[in-house]
């Protein structure tokens, strides 16, 4: 028995997707936040998520970003860092393709990983 049969076929359980490229997950991002009605112009809630590898490339970043007008909280684990970054702005395709390209950069700096960003729908 799978999962679908556990809840039903029509329970809302939706095949996830790995998406390679991203330009394209954030493109699919922002389609889906349309198609629940979210316009893109209106500013929300954006938390962007990079992992680094030590808890002082992690507050140089934290650091950075908080001069830049970010919010950002760091949780420590044994051999990383997640470093989460929010702030409300729109969500405008260059806006979110700068962001990650700035994100990515500064990821790099300290040899970490950009791994994407979370938009509230609401």
């Amino acid at each position: 028995m799978g999962l679908a049969d556990l809840l039903g076929r029509h329970a809302g359980v939706r095949r996830v997707e790995r998406v390679q490229d991203a330009r394209e997950a954030d493109i699919r991002v922002l389609e889906a936040l349309r198609e629940l009605g979210c316009d893109p112009a209106q500013p929300r809630g954006v938390r962007h998520f990079v992992y680094l590898p030590d808890p002082f490339g992690a507050a140089e970043v934290a650091d950075t970003l908080e001069h830049e007008g970010w919010e950002t909280s760091v949780q420590e684990s044994h051999d990383v860092c997640l470093l989460v970054a929010s702030n409300t702005h729109e969500l405008t395709e260059p806006l979110v393709y700068q962001t990650r390209s700035r994100l990515e950069a500064l990821a790099d700096a300290y040899g970490g990983q950009y791994d994407g960003w979370e938009a509230d729908a609401a």
